[in-house]
């Protein structure tokens, strides 16, 4: 039996106790300079400026680079236009916790817990997309296919919802997805062509092979594995084919540090709706 203290096991104390701290850690010594976070608020002031948004001569370790596709960077815009950067990167924090507090199920020692994995504290750290991403991932699974497009539409590698709705015959799905994505470049193409045409050009001057993954695999590579998981995925059954497109994207992320890693958290809700289901299975009387 599971040791408990207040009605609640002690392994997740214990880890809730060792993401706490690494959360004030990070606090202390990250939070009062702008990170990642700063370089969507700059995508968006750029393109407020009339300023091109995008340098081809930029890398994937350049400072402040916006590397994604337009619509994040256009959504931003209104943002941008009232809200100071410290005031940005303030809530895009509280925010990232906001959306880690709904991955543990609204629970604050399920998050904590979440935090000692420690992808997830190094998120906290650079206060990349990941935590967003993976929210995606499960409204895409377990509410609306559309949410993968808008996904794939920062970081595109969650548009293997797509495929992977496909591959399972579950074609309405794939189908909805396929067109709230499709809907979306049209209006992104429509507001700005030139901002799509300068993303293209400086696609065009990036060496695909190119180091962009802290486990030194190109991104051809990745993509090619992604694309084999998300096949594997397709043919499981259940919740773990949905855990396995989780880490299929996260694969296929353009660019894999190990802050990327964080979008793994998302197997947390897809596990604990698991085990909830087989709990209630169990309460049933049997007669």
């Amino acid at each position: 039996m599971t040791r408990t203290v207040a009605g609640r096991p002690v392994w997740l104390l214990v880890l809730a106790a060792i993401g706490g701290t690494l959360l004030v850690i990070v606090a202390a010594t990250r939070w009062a300079v702008p990170s990642d976070e700063h370089a969507y608020w700059l995508a968006a002031r750029r393109i407020i400026d009339g300023l091109p948004l995008y340098d081809p001569s930029v890398t994937v370790v350049t400072p402040y680079a916006y590397l994604y596709p337009p619509p994040l960077a256009q959504l931003l815009v209104p943002v941008a236009l009232v809200m100071p950067a410290w005031l940005f990167s303030l809530s895009w924090t509280a925010a990232m916790g906001g959306a880690l507090w709904w991955l543990a199920g609204r629970d604050l020692f399920r998050a904590l817990a979440c935090i000692a994995f420690l992808p997830v504290a190094v998120e906290f750290w650079f206060r990349n997309v990941h935590l967003f991403l993976a929210v995606l991932l499960i409204l895409g699974l377990r509410h609306w296919a559309g949410w993968f497009s808008v996904g794939a539409a920062i970081k595109v590698s969650p548009g293997l919802g797509i495929a992977y709705f496909a591959l399972r015959g579950r074609w309405r799905d794939a189908a909805v997805a396929a067109s709230v994505g499709f809907v979306m470049l049209l209006v992104s193409v429509g507001l700005a062509p030139d901002q799509w045409r300068g993303w293209v050009e400086f696609l065009a001057a990036q060496d695909p092979w190119a180091q962009s993954s802290f486990v030194g695999v190109p991104l051809p590579v990745r993509l090619v594995v992604a694309g084999l998981l998300t096949v594997v995925a397709a043919r499981m059954a259940g919740w773990r084919g949905d855990v396995l497109l989780v880490v299929a994207a996260t694969v296929a992320l353009p660019s894999l540090w190990f802050t990327g890693l964080s979008m793994l958290i998302a197997a947390v809700p897809l596990y604990r709706a698991r085990t909830t289901a087989l709990e209630g299975r169990m309460a049933v009387p049997i007669n």
